[in-house]
């Protein structure tokens, strides 16, 4: 048979048609019958490669590769060798045609010489016909073989080997798609009339010469004649219902998985004639949680593969922070941040951690590293995050240095772990990771085997080969009823099996068929000259398979991802499409539904708007902050133009009170940038507050700018030199700083001549007043409040200075009403600049007349800086006017708590991309 399952349900079949104890045939599948006949032993990949290594080193000599550079394309001559040796073609001829394409390939005709790199491919090429027998004696010689190999000596062998005599007839049933070395074997044996084929197989694809499923059929058939073709029916023409649906991700397919395997229940249909096919074994796990709680038997014959486990990606984090060390030259190495915060995150670092005694606060750490800017973190600031746990968690975090060391303290974190699920009290979680973490450990002792046996792997990036291919491809198989329940099973594994009611999932372009991935040295037509399968033939495969399952069923649903991206995921099988339109002229009688998955939950259309509405409960935290003095009270300008611009933002940051997500700044992002700048003057100009400035003494702080933007930097970021991008922003910063000293000893020299000084009076100064607005009918005291980056007078004048990056093109500038500027995103600045006005005036710092807010814009740089402008000339202030705006504010103030007018989010494009809220607002960005 083609697999061992089949096997076990031919068993019970015959067990229920004789009645009676009988003695049961030998059951085999073809591989045994291959490695019976051949008399070699097929060793596992890691081992072929291992030996593949030393054949090539042998045969290249000096200009050999080392095993980690080999490791990347060894697999592929490997499977190079395998088809080749299943396919029955002769090598060295092969070989050699592949050897005079490259070399046509590269000819230059005389007109250049070839490059070093086409020299050494050319070399590569002609090597390996002499790999491949140098690699195939020295298996043969071991008595092992790969799967071709095995092929290719029961061929050979075929003729001296008695295996086959001791059967009185042989039946091979079922197989579709045959390699040349089982053809000659299977037709040998047929011939001598030692051996019948049964075949399994529809009259829609096996007459249809355009229909790709039956292509092999057709072929065997030539081969194998026979006057009547067993199990050869008419399947398709009988009434079938199949449902195609198609739901976005894997979550939603296995919840119409769910829904089917219940409507199927409701309908009293057995379990044991229901198959659940995945196409995709990732869905494994999403359908098996979403199971319906009738469902008291399964049976999966699929293994779950370690690679998708949680256990498996712990410890490949833990190579990856090995393998990031080992790239960096310097002694003193850092770990990178996303490396260390990927780490913790880790669901069994919390396990292991527990398990050796210690108390680690995972999300303190993670806290402490995005707080203080922890771009690369060395091994001091680890002690600092993790205190006395760091003596433990040493050997993860810092440089192994060897492989097998780095081998000893992945098994230690293994058993640790193991003894500490093994304690707890069993739970489905901890059994399930538990039982993970015990056949990873089997694994590992493989791994050290391997390690002790193949000096090649002492080397990291070796060693990541070798645990990919060791522990990632290990699998986690199920034990259940065979026989008995729901059946959940890969695509291969439906081989020969039938069911009435067939649930396939996740049909889509790429994966039922494949993609068509590049995994050969040897190009297309020499295939084809020689022979061996190209994609064609392997769709065929496929397809034989997808319509073998649908054949005797009689009710089939069939699911696909309709989830798009740019690379076309999302696309329906062709195979469906094909299903589709041809069964409609073919049998009217099989309905064919095609729908998009539904929930009964959901709303079958979104309003893509969220709307806050005003209740007591909604305003009271709001209102709290805004009549409390604490150093997180008041409204300051930024939250007032926050609800300007989004009221639904301001919600969720004073209302609901979400915090923001702080991630690690690698370099300073706008914000950061802006308060490092702001810091540096702040720092730069401190000795001056209260004092007249002097030319001659900023020109001396022209040296300081330097060490002071340093200083002012590394308080953002924990590290003592920054780097990369952080070394040209820290750079840029002192240019700004220079520009604005420089500006001012000029501006200070000018105002000499005409004996005016200019004074310095504060720098960071916060501002605050009380307003009394009415809120529902009572008048109630709210606070407003700001910090003015610099405040200094000249000739009377107050000059509220503010200090900005940079100022849009589209930024409004001169006075248009009270309108625009309290409902126009375009007079934010404006409005800023008129609150600092009003809070200096209410303040008695000046009057009206004598106050004159501007902005210094850095990137712009220019000698004057922006003021607000009544026509051209800058606004002057009066008692009238700031009291007309301290009337308009109130009303803007009172529309906050206006219960009539909802928080809603803004329609405005660029203010959604930038909002930190976008994850959680409807609006499609």
């Amino acid at each position: 048979m083609p697999n061992k399952r089949g096997a076990l349900f031919l068993k019970k079949h015959l067990a229920q048609t004789f009645g009676k104890t009988i003695w049961l045939p030998a059951i085999i599948s073809a591989e045994e019958l291959i490695e019976e006949l051949s008399g070699l032993k097929t060793i596992e990949e890691i081992d072929l490669l291992c030996h593949l290594y030393e054949s090539y080193k042998v045969c290249c000599g000096a200009d050999a590769e080392t095993f980690e550079s080999f490791a990347k394309w060894g697999q592929i001559i490997l499977h190079d060798f395998n088809e080749i040796d299943r396919y029955l073609v002769d090598a060295k001829q092969l070989y050699s045609n592949l050897k005079d394409i490259k070399e046509i390939e590269n000819w230059s005709l005389g007109a250049e010489s070839l490059s070093n790199y086409q020299s050494n491919y050319l070399r590569f090429m002609q090597s390996l016909s002499v790999i491949y027998e140098h690699f195939s004696q020295y298996l043969c010689a071991n008595g092992w073989a790969h799967q071709g190999l095995s092929y290719k000596t029961a061929v050979a062998k075929f003729s001296t080997n008695t295996y086959t005599d001791r059967f009185y007839k042989i039946i091979f049933c079922g197989f579709n798609a045959l390699n040349a070395a089982e053809l000659k074997i299977f037709n040998a044996l047929f011939t001598q009339k030692k051996a019948d084929l049964l075949w399994d197989a529809d009259k829609y694809y096996l007459n249809d010469t355009n229909q790709e499923a039956g292509f092999f059929l057709r072929n065997n058939f030539q081969l194998f004649q026979t006057s009547k073709r067993l199990f050869v029916e008419d399947n398709f023409h009988t009434a079938k219902e199949i449902n195609i649906i198609a739901v976005p991700k894997q979550i939603g397919q296995a919840q119409v998985v769910k829904q089917t395997i219940q409507k199927l229940i409701d309908d009293n249909i057995p379990l044991d004639r229901v198959a659940v096919v995945l196409a995709n074994e990732k869905l494994l796990w999403p359908v098996l949680q979403q199971l319906p709680s009738a469902v008291t038997h399964v049976n999966i014959t699929m293994e779950y593969p370690l690679k998708y486990t949680s256990t498996f990606s712990f410890l490949d984090t833990l190579l990856l922070l090995q393998i990031n060390y080992s790239k960096q030259k310097r002694s003193h190495k850092t770990i990178y941040h996303k490396d260390l915060i990927a780490l913790l995150r880790q669901p069994l670092f919390e396990s292991f951690a527990k398990s050796k005694g210690l108390d680690v606060n995972v999300q303190s750490v993670i806290s402490q590293i995005s707080k203080r800017n922890l771009s690369f973190i060395s091994a001091d600031t680890l002690q600092n995050l993790f205190g006395d746990s760091y003596t433990v968690l040493r050997q993860l975090l810092q440089p192994t240095p060897s492989v097998s060391q780095l081998c000893q303290n992945f098994l230690d974190v293994i058993q640790s772990t193991i003894s500490f699920f093994a304690d707890l009290s069993s739970t489905n979680n901890s059994t399930l990771e538990l039982e993970y973490l015990r056949i990873i450990l089997k694994t590992f002792n493989r791994l050290t085997d391997l390690l002790l046996k193949y000096t090649q792997f002492n080397d990291l990036q070796a060693f990541k080969q070798l645990f990919l291919q060791v522990v990632g491809n290990a699998s986690a198989p199920f034990i259940g009823e065979p026989l008995q329940g729901l059946q959940i099973m890969g695509v291969l594994e439906t081989r020969t099996l039938d069911f009435d009611h067939v649930i396939l999932v996740n049909v889509n372009e790429g994966v039922l068929p494949s993609g068509k991935s590049v995994n050969s040295f040897i190009p297309n037509d020499l295939k084809r000259a020689f022979g061996l399968p190209l994609y064609a033939e392997k769709d065929a495969i496929y397809a034989y398979h997808f319509y073998r399952l649908l054949q005797r069923a009689s009710e089939i649903t069939i699911t696909y991802d309709s989830q798009t991206d740019t690379f076309g995921k999302g696309e329906k099988s062709r195979f469906l499409t094909q299903l589709q339109l041809e069964m409609k002229q073919f049998n009217a009688s099989i309905n064919i539904h095609e729908s998009v998955a539904s929930y009964n939950d959901f709303q079958e259309t979104l309003n893509n708007v969220v709307v806050i509405h005003k209740d007591k409960a909604v305003l009271d935290t709001i209102l709290e902050k805004v009549t409390s003095q604490d150093p997180f009270g008041a409204l300051s300008p930024s939250s007032l133009i926050t609800y300007k611009d989004c009221p639904l933002q301001f919600y969720f940051r004073y209302g609901a009170r979400l915090k923001e997500i702080k991630e690690v700044e690698e370099s300073a992002e706008a914000n950061t940038f802006g308060s490092i700048l702001h810091l540096s003057l702040e720092n730069l100009y401190k000795p001056f507050i209260g004092k007249v400035l002097h030319a001659q003494e900023l020109k001396e702080q022209l040296h300081n700018i330097e060490n002071i933007v340093h200083q002012s930097f590394i308080s953002f970021f924990d590290q003592v030199k920054p780097l990369g991008k952080s070394l040209l922003q820290q750079e840029v910063i002192c240019v700004y700083v220079k520009k604005l000293l420089k500006n001012d000893i000029k501006f200070i020299n000018t105002q000499l001549e005409q004996q005016n000084f200019l004074t310095l009076n504060h720098l960071e100064k916060e501002f605050t007043t009380s307003l009394d607005i009415n809120i529902e009918g009572k008048f109630t005291t709210i606070y407003i409040k700001g910090k003015i980056d610099r405040i200094d007078s000249i000739g009377g004048i107050s000059r509220i200075i503010d200090y900005k990056s940079s100022v849009k093109g589209d930024e409004e500038f001169k006075f248009s009403g009270f309108e625009k500027l309290f409902h126009d995103k375009k007079f934010n600045k404006q409005l800023q600049l008129m609150i600092y006005a009003w809070l200096l005036y209410k303040n008695g710092i000046n009057a009206a007349e004598k106050i004159q807010p501007c902005i210094f814009p850095f990137k712009n740089f220019s000698e004057e800086p922006r003021y607000i402008l009544n026509d051209k000339s800058p606004f002057v202030f009066t008692k009238e006017f700031l009291d007309t705006f301290e009337l308009e504010l109130k009303r803007f103030i009172e529309s906050i708590f206006d219960h009539s007018m909802a928080f809603e989010q803004t329609n405005d494009e660029d203010s959604h991309i930038y909002c930190p809220y976008n994850t959680i607002c409807n609006f499609a960005v």
